[in-house]
């Protein structure tokens, strides 16, 4: 079990001015539009959308220059809000809100794991952050069990009790994933689904997070990079094998359904009933249709041949991290 230290020091919030570039304009299209795109101050890596205050916010992991809060509930006016510089490079970020509290939790890579108070999101502060061995890929956060489940790029995912904020979390377990990186999280039930780089997927029974045990382990084709599970089905970006389509009806014997191949190398998936949205990097976005889950169909894209790291779907729109082309929003329109 590794030694888990909380640091706890003053913060500091940053404004900072936009890049340049910006999405690379679209070349291709059907049954999508581009809406708006936002040019962040370093590298647009992960997203998170969340409602509160009645109004909607894009909270942006953006590499080295940390945390951006974006005030998108007019998607065609993108307005910044502010901004919070990180210690380390920021991969990911979630949002949740944890005993009437609203908090950011971004997995900063080699700055560890940065617990932000986002109350006021105008005036985030620095609440603590969890360092352990090892870069901080990204984070689930299950709000309603006041747990977090930490991805580490050695394979390893920790899971911590945030029921103590706003004081320090405890650790409970740990798990790991033998010769794979944790790059995505997805928990439905008792279940906790790593996507677990060249090694596949692995599906673990968290019922007792202080004694996770692995019920099965699926090795995919191409590098898992991202996975999001509905009902009793998986989602698998396995970049450049594509998308794949797993039954995970029974957790401990996964069968694969089906595959949608890429365009360039699908890291990110996003799922709204029966559609998936994918992140094809060096593509675009593509809108799939799994209500066959045996065979996906796409029934939209836009093309952008620019980087498309990750994606999610909130409010009938896509956000997608750009990396370098910062954040843009489409809206499907069939």
């Amino acid at each position: 079990m590794n030694k888990v230290l909380i640091i706890l020091f003053f913060s500091f919030i940053v404004f900072y001015g936009c890049k340049d570039n910006s999405t690379n304009p679209v070349v291709n299209q059907q049954n999508m539009k581009l809406i708006n795109t936002y040019n962040t101050y370093a590298s647009t890596n992960g997203v998170y959308l969340a409602a509160f205050n009645f109004r909607n916010y894009a909270f942006i992991a953006d590499g080295s220059a940390g945390m951006q809060i974006l005030d998108v509930t007019l998607v065609n006016t993108i307005d910044s809000v502010s901004s919070y510089d990180t210690d380390g490079s920021a991969n990911d970020i979630c949002v949740a809100g944890i005993n009437g509290d609203t908090y950011a939790f971004i997995s900063d890579y080699n700055g560890g794991y940065v617990i932000v108070d986002i109350d006021d999101p105008a005036s985030p502060f620095l609440l603590g952050t969890i360092a352990a061995a090892g870069f901080v890929n990204t984070s689930y956060v299950d709000a309603v069990n006041r747990i977090a489940y930490v991805a580490f790029a050695t394979g390893q995912v920790s899971i911590y009790d945030l029921s103590p904020l706003p004081n320090i979390p405890t650790f409970l377990g740990s798990i790991s994933i033998p010769g794979g990186s944790a790059n995505g999280l997805s928990v439905s039930g008792d279940k906790l689904y790593i996507a677990g780089g060249n090694v596949g997927i692995e599906i673990v029974n968290i019922a007792n997070p202080q004694n996770p045990i692995v019920l099965s382990a699926f090795n995919t084709p191409g590098n898992a990079s991202g996975i999001t599970v509905s009902t009793n089905f998986a989602y698998v970006a396995d970049a450049s094998n594509g998308m794949l389509v797993l039954n995970v009806s029974n957790p401990s014997a996964p069968v694969q359904l089906s595959r949608f191949a890429p365009n360039g190398q699908i890291l990110g998936v996003a799922v709204n009933n029966n559609n998936v949205f994918t992140a094809d990097n060096g593509y675009g976005v593509e809108n799939v249709s799994v209500s066959t889950p045996q065979s996906p169909t796409q029934q939209g894209y836009i093309q952008t041949n620019s980087s498309a790291l990750n994606i999610v779907y909130f409010g009938g729109y896509i956000y997608l991290a750009a990396a370098e082309g910062g954040m843009a929003i489409f809206q499907p329109t069939n």
